[in-house]
């Protein structure tokens, strides 16, 4: 057993589980060590460092938990072979993210915003860099395959990689590696904000899993909970989705990441040119040998949060100026400041007659739609939109109901009188389909006056919008 402060021990038990806490010391699980959960959110709530690690053995412990639910007759780690690659999944399930893992990505997706011949010529780079794809392949063609093989036989590597992709969304034990209440939401409800120190919010994970149940319908098995636990369910829901505006969409730590996608994509910029020594690293760095050849696991294997911070300081002294700037800003912590449109628009309303009559749901609605057409209008004019500008948006809504009855696999389960229904058709709260919306534009300060300048073309188009 492990000890963890969430779950207080994470057990393996039999051969099969025995097999999976052995395969923990594989380099590329190992390398989870060294990829924070929660990427720069340190630099908001210093606490926030705990790592993919420990939440990969978080997943672990409560896929254990619901699939005892689903196989209630499996004793001392005797599971089916689902069972089995259901549990290795919910450990493996992150096993492909790389340093700060959407920034990373996000640095890529501006690479080639810039570069766009290169999606044709460097196909397998953009690739490289999204955990969906990484993932997979890591599981069934590196190390991590073979200790797989060694536990299921051939096509247990497989069998794995394909829940971590969902390919069967019908399948119960997929839905316990990936769905509405799945491990992975249920690890990370608790240990998130545990670490980050927020209090808002909690889930009752044990009342929950007690109240677990498994059903059948003409879909295949399924799992919901009994009316009793109800509250708790909806408690979760709304828990998870007040975590996004509290810590996972923080201005502060987005500002970081749009800081680290910029810094990345420019050094890619300049490795690919040929000229690696101006970004301050060397020509064998593991930046440069991840582009030359991406579909390398081994470099993969590299790419780590502590490959990034122990070449800041080489990052620092780059000759590119724009590397060696954002460098230094990230280090001393000078993140960009930043305009919030839905703010401004929020406050514009508030004085608004017609707007004062609508509800929450048509509110939002509005206030959304004034934001993207405000956005749109600002980033084509070209005094006010220079290089440093960055829109960001994101929507997070409370809940994708899919409102099937009898059950089904990725939909939240509620047994109400008997009947097994979605609970977006029994919760007020979550039928509301309540969304969060950021709308914010980020500058570089480093231009006098251009904050302010920005500033009034968003309050004027704000105003003329509304």
């Amino acid at each position: 057993m492990i000890k963890d402060p969430i779950h207080g021990f994470i057990e393996f038990e039999g051969l099969a589980e025995l097999e999976l806490k052995d395969m923990l010391s594989d380099p590329f699980f190992q390398r989870l060590r060294r990829v924070k959960q929660l990427g720069f959110s340190d630099y908001v709530f210093p606490s926030a460092t705990h790592s993919r690690f420990a939440h990969s053995l978080g997943v672990y412990s409560v896929a254990r938990r619901m699939l005892s639910v689903v196989e209630p007759d499996a004793r001392n780690g005797n599971w089916s072979e689902k069972g089995q690659a259901c549990l290795a999944a919910a450990l493996l399930h992150d096993v492909g993210h790389g340093m700060f893992s959407h920034a990373f990505e996000k640095a890529m997706e501006f690479y080639f915003e810039r570069n766009p011949e290169q999606r044709t010529e460097s196909p397998g780079l953009l690739d490289a860099v999204h955990h969906e794809k990484v993932s997979p392949k890591i599981i069934t063609q590196s190390s991590i395959a073979a200790s797989l093989t060694k536990l299921g036989g051939e096509g247990f590597p497989q069998l794995v990689a394909d829940m971590v992709l969902k390919s069967q969304k019908g399948c119960v034990y997929t839905s316990i590696v990936s769905g509405q209440l799945d491990a992975d939401r249920l690890d990370y409800a608790k240990r998130d904000p545990y670490f980050a120190g927020v209090s808002s919010g909690s889930i009752d994970l044990d009342w929950l899993i007690r109240n677990l149940r498994k059903g059948n319908s003409e879909s295949g098995e399924f799992l919901y909970i009994d009316s009793k636990a109800y509250i708790s369910l909806e408690q979760f829901t709304v828990t998870l989705f007040q975590l996004y505006p509290t810590i996972y969409l923080h201005k502060r730590t987005r500002g970081l990441e749009y800081m680290f996608a910029l810094l990345m994509s420019r050094v890619f910029e300049l490795i690919a040119k040929g000229a690696v020594t101006d970004t301050g690293l060397g020509p064998d760095h593991p930046f440069a040998r991840f582009f030359k050849e991406p579909d390398n696991l081994e470099n993969a294997l590299l790419l780590d949060d502590t490959l990034f911070w122990g070449s800041l300081y080489q990052l620092k002294e780059a000759r590119d100026p724009s590397i060696s700037t954002i460098a230094r800003r990230i280090a001393e912590r000078r993140i960009y400041p930043m305009l919030d449109i839905w703010k401004m628009a929020d406050e514009v309303a508030a004085s608004k007659s017609s707007v004062q009559k609508l509800n929450a749901v048509e509110r939002v609605a509005l206030l959304h739609g004034v934001c993207q057409a405000v956005a749109a209008e600002v980033s084509d004019d070209q005094e006010i939109w220079i290089e440093g500008c960055y829109y960001d948006k994101y929507d997070r809504p409370i809940y994708k109901p899919l409102n099937i009855i009898n059950g089904t696999a990725q939909q939240m389960n509620v047994e109400v009188g008997g009947k097994i229904v979605d609970i977006a058709s029994i919760s007020p709260i979550v039928a509301s389909a309540a969304t969060f919306n950021i709308h914010r534009i980020y500058y570089d300060d480093a231009v006098q006056g251009h904050g302010e300048k920005l500033r009034a073309k968003l309050r004027d188009s704000v105003d003329r919008h509304l």
